[in-house]
Formats: structure tokens, sequence, C-alpha cells
């Protein structure tokens, strides 16, 4: 048997010896000899069949090893070990939304609801007589705490807490005099303004501070 065989015998058996390793792993054993087989044919072609042969098989296991390893891993998958090592990628209907639901919940925007569950973030709501999984838009929320829907995470709902507004207590105005002021009747004075004398200086005698008569 000439060396050329030889060669491209040891060739072929490490590339075989590759793709076997990837559809039955053995730990690193097949992969040992499957590079051990391809370096003796390396070796042999610089022996025998000199150095350009030598650089020759070099560049081809450069080119060969990666492809056939590709090759192998997109086989892989198709085959009775590959489906149940590597189960295939989900169906898009399987990983989208109930269509269904993410309508309904769009519709609760903006309604109230209570906690019935703690919510740290994710937990559940009711609005009316429904029960929704539901997250927090911010912090957690305890079991029964009323909370408001602000928008919608798949199909749940994002809530947060609704703080009830109270207006502003009104401050009574002040007594003011009703009606038309009668001729020769002063104008009430207003408070903290021009011509407005306190209580103590009304009532208090100016005349005993007038000089004794002579």
């Amino acid at each position: 048997m000439s060396a050329l065989v030889w060669v491209a015998a040891l060739f072929l058996v490490g590339l075989g010896i590759i793709v076997l390793e990837v559809f039955v792993p053995s730990g690193g054993v097949l992969g040992f000899v499957s590079l051990a087989a391809i370096l003796a044919a390396v070796v042999t072609a610089f022996i025998e069949l000199g150095v350009a042969a030598g650089v020759g098989m070099v560049a081809l296991t450069v080119v060969a090893v990666p492809m056939v390893l590709g090759l192998a891993f997109r086989w892989f998958p198709q085959t009775a070990i590959g489906r149940r090592v590597l189960p295939p990628p989900p169906e898009p209907a399987d990983v989208i939304p109930d269509t269904p639901r993410r309508r309904r919940a769009r519709d609760l925007v903006g309604r109230t609801g209570r906690a019935t569950s703690d919510l740290l973030p994710w937990g559940a709501v009711a609005v009316g007589d429904e029960g929704l999984d539901a997250v927090s838009e911010s912090g957690a929320i305890d079991s029964g705490t009323a909370v408001e829907v602000v928008g919608v995470q798949g199909a749940a709902l994002v809530v947060r807490p609704l703080v009830a507004v109270h207006p502003p207590a009104s401050v009574p105005a002040p007594d003011r005099q009703e009606g038309p002021v009668r001729p020769g009747q002063a104008e009430p004075p207003v408070e903290d303004g021009p011509g407005y004398l306190s209580p103590t200086l009304e009532t208090f005698e100016f005349d005993t501070l007038a000089p004794p008569d002579p």
C-alpha cells in the first residue's frame, strides 16, 4: 500500500470519528482518536511524500475539520438522538400570549381593583369578579391593598397602589357686613388694612393722657 493511500485513509478515518463523536458522545475518547488519526496522516505526508504534501495536508485539515463539524452539528438535531438531546425550538404560536387574554387585560387599564396576594412584585389581583395575574409597577404591594391598573405586561396587569386624594379643607371667609352702607355709617375697617384699629386701641381712653387744667 502506497504512502498516499495511508495518508488518505488516516485522514478520512479521523474525519469519520469526528462525526461519530458528535452523534455518539464518548467523553472525549473518540475525539482523541480522531485527532491522533489526522495527526498521523499529516506526519506521514511530511515523511513519505515531502514537505509540499505535508503543508497541503495541514491546509486541508484546517479547512476540512471545521466544515465536517459544522455539517455534523447541523444534521445532529434531525437524528433520533439529537431530538432527544436537543429538543426542537417551540413553535411561535406556543410562545405568543393568548390573544383574548391580552385583549381583556388591555380593556382593564384604568380600572381599580384589590390585591388578592402579596405582589413581590408578581402576584394576583381581583378587578371586579375577575382574578388575574399582576405585577407591581414599583415596590411591593400588600395583599388587600386597593390598586389601579396602569398597563399590561404580556398577559399580566401592571398595577400600582391606589392613593385616595382628599380635597383641601375650605377656609371660611371672614364675616363681612352685607347690604348697602347707610348714609352717615362708616364702612367697616378691613383687618390689617388702612384705617383698621385693633379692639384694644378702640377702647383705650386717650383723654386720660391730656395734662390737667392749670
